[in-house]
């Protein structure tokens, strides 16, 4: 009885953490892009990432090498084949980014624009027309996310020679939805791989075959 307990302690808790959604909070500001993902009560900055400080290393006398320093081998340019690749992925990558949309929540976004120019005049008449920008961008977002919580703000500062924009996002998924979308398209995309694999290999054992009966006529 106590085995079939703990069992089901671990799976309620399995479950649990499968609810727990996951985060992603992007913040534009004039101080630059901050990017930082939340896990429960967890935060882990991704985006700059945080300095790290220097080791002390220990200096090795070091004696003048007769070898000749390599050269390090240059980058492979990139070539047409990738293209291809690309272009043979694609449909996949729109349908697994047509699914996270759907399933990705917008909890917060917050967009405050200070509307400026190089004269009085210039800067009204471009914060009239922003005004309809703005409800364009705001029935895009809508039409493609779930926004629970948004506010647009847009000022005019006649002061200020350049628009500044501030940006507050937080997007969220739950820790099933991103596992069981992880695992869903890795097993497509790894079945499109074996099938190109396939492909390559019997094209392979075609030309070897027409190259052997070329050479024995």
């Amino acid at each position: 009885m106590n085995g079939w307990m703990v069992l089901g302690c671990v799976v309620l808790v399995l479950v649990l953490l499968l609810l727990v959604p996951l985060c992603a909070k992007a913040q534009y500001a004039k101080e630059g892009f901050r990017l930082n993902l939340a896990f429960g009560p967890v935060t882990i900055p991704v985006y700059p990432r945080p300095k790290k400080k220097p080791k002390k290393s220990k200096q090795k006398l070091t004696q003048p090498s007769t070898h000749k320093e390599k050269k390090s081998p240059q980058k492979p340019e990139l070539s047409l084949g990738s293209f291809h690749t690309f272009r043979r992925y694609l449909p996949l990558i729109c349908e697994a980014a047509g699914e996270l949309r759907r399933k990705m929540v917008v909890r917060h976004l917050n967009i405050h624009l200070v509307w400026a120019g190089e004269n009085p005049a210039s800067a009204a008449i471009g914060y009239g027309m922003i005004h309809g920008v703005i409800g364009g961008i705001w029935n895009l977002v809508d039409g493609s996310f779930r926004v629970k919580d948004h506010k647009f703000v847009v000022d005019l500062d006649y002061d200020k020679k350049e628009p500044q924009v501030q940006l507050q996002a937080v997007l969220s998924l739950t820790l099933g939805q991103i596992v069981g979308f992880g695992i869903r398209y890795g097993m497509k995309f790894i079945a499109m791989q074996r099938e190109d694999r396939k492909k390559t290999e019997n094209s392979k054992e075609v030309n070897h075959h027409e190259r052997t009966e070329s050479s024995h006529q």
